[in-house]
């Protein structure tokens, strides 16, 4: 039982951060969309919200590797 409710919550956590990912893209698009003028703060908004989105999706990278070594090999 317990080994099930870890499966769960190994589950919700990459499906949060999948949710955490989705919404760090959309941050970047609506901040390239919002910042339209080349200014400091514009690029300053534009390259944190990439550094978000960049470190997110490496973390879902390595999660992913991580699952694909847990699971049995296809014989």
């Amino acid at each position: 039982m317990g080994n099930l409710n870890g499966r769960n919550g190994d589950r919700a956590s990459r499906l949060e951060l999948i949710g955490r990912v989705q919404l760090a893209y959309e941050q970047l698009r609506d901040t390239m969309q919002r910042y339209r003028e080349d200014s400091p703060r514009a690029r300053m908004a534009i390259a944190a919200a990439k550094r978000r989105l960049s470190m997110l999706n490496r973390a879902l990278a390595v999660l992913a590797l991580e699952v694909a070594a847990q699971q049995p090999e296809a014989a």
